[in-house]
């Protein structure tokens, strides 16, 4: 028996956190796989994990129209969240037999009953691996991946409509021009429900589909339950801790954030260098280095790339590559040692990437 929570409208908070509280209970083996519907009660900002907030958001501007800054313990990049949607979360023990062994499979099954929703209302949705649904060419849901101990959880959305102006709007774009540039291109590459079937459709149709679905395709009886106390109670722990600004902004106040604050791309204190790149890989990475031409001597790493584990790893590989010398083979080798020894798989990038962006930054400073 799998359990199906039909929430409702919530805030962001506790929508980027329920997911979580839920996947230590199914780990746990305290409640059974669960299926989670709801979507948000107003907008807000949502930024991935390893993102740093004030490169990627317009936070003055995200604060003026008074929607939330939310971090989620998922990565992927930054989306402006809204009733204009409708939320799914997949929730799976890794024993199960309905569980996947892998990311990428997992992806491809527990996004079969979003897709059969979408073509149950006429529409040709098909899945652009490894997480997108795209109909017309267009992107039309995003989905990412955690594990939570013995648990795994897609997360992801339907968009019934999209003010896609409304959402470049929140990017932190280096000009009007470029803005309007990113306005235009999120018209070109996103769609909905609406823009599709040129009618708006019942939340409660498409919440029906989405069920039907898993029944229709992955041969799984969806049972409506309730949270469980434990449940409510972890819940509420999560959010008190996450809404603070200290975790919001806990990329961004890295100490190595100080040192950006002092100089780029210049030698500062002790002929250190401090300098920075971004690489596109799948996923874009972002580097924050300080070096004093040889070696690290300190390094952030940021971008909308997903990693599992989904907190921490990325902190202890920044640690590891303290001292390493800045040249191809001495990055190779300590970044294939830290992915092993942390136990790290990282999703949209590879080793080589990350050595690559680090090349970047040092040479961008020369």
């Amino acid at each position: 028996m799998w359990r199906l929570l039909d929430l409702g409208a919530i805030n962001g908070y506790t929508m980027t956190n329920l997911y979580e509280a839920v996947g230590h209970a199914v780990s746990e083996g305290d409640v059974p796989n669960t299926v989670i519907l709801n979507h948000p009660e107003s907008p807000f900002v949502n930024i991935g994990y390893h993102q740093l907030m004030d490169k990627e958001v317009h936070v003055d501007y995200a604060k003026e129209q008074g929607f939330s800054l939310v971090r989620r313990t998922i990565g992927g990049g930054t989306i402006l969240d809204g009733p204009w949607e409708q939320d799914y979360f997949v929730i799976v023990n890794r024993t199960s037999p309905e569980c996947p062994k892998s990311i990428p499979e997992f992806y491809a099954t527990f996004m079969k009953p979003p897709v059969y929703a979408l073509k149950k209302l006429g529409l040709d949705a098909k899945i652009r691996q490894p997480n997108d649904i795209l109909v017309d060419g267009k992107k039309i849901s995003g989905n990412g991946a955690i594990s939570i101990e013995k648990a795994n959880v897609l997360a992801g959305d339907l968009l019934m409509d999209a003010p896609t102006h409304l959402m470049s709007e929140i990017i932190n774009a280096p000009s009007e021009k470029f803005k309007d540039k990113l306005a235009e291109s999120m018209s070109d590459w996103i769609t909905s429900i609406r823009a599709q079937t040129g009618e708006e459709t019942s939340r409660d149709l498409v919440k029906k589909l989405i069920v039907e679905g898993f029944k229709m395709e992955l041969g799984i009886e969806l049972t409506p339950g309730v949270l469980t106390r434990a449940e409510t109670k972890t819940l509420e722990r999560l959010v008190e801790e996450r809404k603070k600004e200290e975790w919001i902004f806990s990329k961004d106040n890295d100490q190595l954030m100080k040192a950006k604050q002092e100089s780029t791309g210049t030698k500062v204190r002790g002929g250190l260098v401090v300098s920075e790149s971004i690489h596109k890989a799948g996923k874009l990475i972002r580097i924050l280095l300080v070096s004093n031409e040889e070696s690290i001597e300190s390094i952030s790493i940021s971008g909308d790339f997903f990693t599992q584990p989904y907190t921490g790893a990325v902190e202890k590989l920044e640690e590891s590559l303290v001292g390493v010398e800045l040249n191809k083979d001495a990055l190779s080798v300590r970044i294939k040692e830290a992915f092993e020894s942390i136990g790290l798989m990282v999703f949209g990038a590879s080793q080589d990437d990350f050595a690559e962006a680090i090349l970047k930054a040092k040479y961008e400073t020369l």
